[in-house]
């Protein structure tokens, strides 16, 4: 009877348990919101197309390319049919060109192009493709797909832009005719006219940029140790051959002056090869000045900074100076 009665008791506790349970989750499902979105209910998807391109574009903007790439191509997993499907690709690229992952994103630009997208993002597509190749000095190929570029959009911004670094290629390549020429075809109508009329006037007037005779600043520092150094800005170079020279020919002479004949000899022998090296050195210091000042020159032509030089042309030398916004 006990055990009949402790049974019975277990039993009565857990219907009574079962009934509570049952009416906990009749409670809960009508406080429920009526409203369910349809991809919670089928798919378990609790993002769509909007929130999720956001998620990506928002690392993107953060610096964050690594985590944008993979918010991107997650897009591309979840929503496979999108209207966005090329945009989503094209930030890709863009992605993995501002992270330096050049490789990658010449493979992102080769797969959205071979895809057909529309003619504006193909042209993007080109772009981004022809500036990494500029980045990797690849600059005929990266021309060709500037070209592709405004071929696929023409009459557009993009086609504008692929011309104005089409110009930049021949820049770094220091072909300053044809770099010129290239920013002379963007129209007066374009935004980019400006800067592109800028660099192509700045070009006609390379030949104006300061420049030193190799052989000048070469016969200079044999004539005198040091003067070729000097004559090319390098001051602190042409005072250091000037001495060493000066004190190794005092070295050999006063040996010589004392009978010190061996000593004299070896100073003169090191003597020779010092003053060999002052003119090589002179020669490549006027080298170095001549491309410094005119890679100074380009680099003020490419950031639009105001532009100091004299200008020859006249009797008299006068101050030239103009500024592009």
């Amino acid at each position: 009877m006990i055990f009949e009665r402790n049974v019975n008791f277990i039993g009565a506790r857990k219907s009574s348990r079962r009934e509570a349970a049952l009416l906990f989750l009749a409670v809960a499902l009508f406080l429920l919101p009526a409203g369910i979105p349809a991809a919670q209910e089928g798919s378990g998807r609790y993002i769509d197309e909007p929130l999720q391109m956001g998620l990506a574009d928002r690392f993107f903007d953060e610096g964050d390319f690594e985590g944008a790439v993979r918010e991107y191509k997650r897009f591309l997993f979840f929503f496979p049919g999108s209207a966005r499907s090329g945009e989503a690709l094209l930030k890709v690229a863009r992605s993995y060109f501002r992270g330096q992952k050049w490789e990658d994103a010449l493979a992102a630009c080769d797969r959205l192009i071979a895809e057909d997208p529309p003619p504006p993002v193909k042209a993007e597509a080109f772009l981004i493709r022809g500036n990494t190749l500029a980045v990797k000095r690849q600059y005929p190929e990266a021309r060709l797909s500037f070209q592709r570029a405004a071929e696929a959009s023409p009459g557009t911004r993009a086609a504008d832009e692929a011309r104005f670094q089409t110009g930049r290629t021949y820049l770094r390549e220091e072909k300053w005719r044809e770099a010129a020429e290239e920013f002379r075809k963007i129209d007066q109508s374009s935004q980019m006219y400006p800067r592109s009329d800028s660099l192509a006037r700045g070009l006609d007037r390379i030949q104006e940029v300061p420049q030193k005779s190799p052989a000048a600043a070469g016969v200079l520092s044999a004539l005198i140790p040091g003067a070729g150094q000097a004559y090319s800005e390098e001051y602190g170079r042409g005072a250091l051959s000037f001495l060493a020279n000066g004190l190794l020919i005092w070295g050999a002479v006063e040996s010589f002056r004392h009978d010190q004949y061996v000593l004299g000899g070896v100073l003169a022998v090191f003597e020779a090869g010092l003053y060999v090296a002052n003119i090589l050195n002179a020669v490549n210091c006027a080298e170095k000045y001549n491309v410094r000042k005119k890679q100074e020159y380009i680099d003020g032509l490419e950031k639009g900074q105001l532009s100091l030089g004299l200008s020859l042309q006249g009797r008299s030398p006068a101050l030239a100076f103009r500024y592009v916004f």
